[in-house]
């Protein structure tokens, strides 16, 4: 291979490497949220790379007043419904918003939206009047009507009533419908699932990955110092050809 192929290799080597560094993380703690997931959401989110930070998770019996407690003082958070649709199918759905959880009304919020993470889809905020419901018996609650409910005072309160959350039409992205949890055929019609049964709920935060490397020179990686290994060992050959 002649000396300039390898180090345009190489230079392709130390751009991923250097890509790689700069990745976000998912908090260990986390339940929900795996990479291919947060990518996904950090697409619609439009801001690159993140760090994502668990704030609460619960599943069956936790209640309103504990997820109020982590969450009633935080923007910018990403909560994550996991359910199961009257077809026995898994799910998993969930909204963001740039306001905090506090308060017992609507609140706007042009930037909020709510997602179906099985089935990539996304949907914008059509009337920001009623982006999210703070009400304190509430878990994240999107819309007025609503696009997005997850339950009241307890997950699975209903006691496995498929209406503990739903999905509906209101103010998100009013030409489309509701977000789609599955569909079933009656008599040859394709009819959109509405109701589910909550199963778990995770709320996140992130902030940008780019943040903690500003602070803090990272150490060299082994893929790093492998890389400059070969370019000087390449340098070398090309000298002793040259001086041939």
């Amino acid at each position: 291979m002649k000396y300039k192929n390898i180090k345009s290799a190489i230079a392709s080597l130390l751009i991923f490497v250097g890509t790689a560094a700069n990745a976000g993380l998912i908090d260990t703690s986390s339940v929900l949220l795996n990479d291919a997931d947060a990518t996904q959401l950090e697409t619609w989110l439009g801001h690159g790379d993140l760090d994502w930070d668990s704030i609460w998770y619960g599943t069956t019996g936790a209640t309103s007043a504990s997820w109020h407690s982590s969450v009633d003082d935080v923007n910018n958070t990403v909560s994550i419904y996991s359910a199961i649709n009257t077809l026995g199918q898994h799910v998993l759905v969930g909204g963001y918003t740039v306001n905090d959880w506090s308060g017992k009304s609507y609140k706007s919020d042009v930037k909020a939206f709510i997602f179906n993470l099985t089935q990539p889809e996304y949907q914008a905020n059509d009337d920001i009047r009623y982006s999210t419901s703070a009400r304190n018996s509430y878990f994240a609650t999107f819309g007025a009507g609503h696009d997005l409910f997850g339950g009241n005072m307890s997950i699975g309160n209903n006691d496995g009533a498929w209406n503990d959350g739903y999905v509906n039409n209101h103010s998100y992205d009013k030409n489309k419908g509701s977000i789609d949890v599955g569909t079933v055929g009656i008599a040859g019609v394709s009819h959109t699932i509405s109701q589910f049964r909550i199963l778990a709920l995770e709320t996140f935060t992130f902030k940008k990955a780019a943040i903690e490397s500003k602070t803090k020179v990272p150490e060299p990686s082994t893929l790093a110092i492998f890389a400059l290994g070969i370019i000087g060992l390449a340098s070398r050959r090309f000298k002793k050809n040259t001086n041939k």
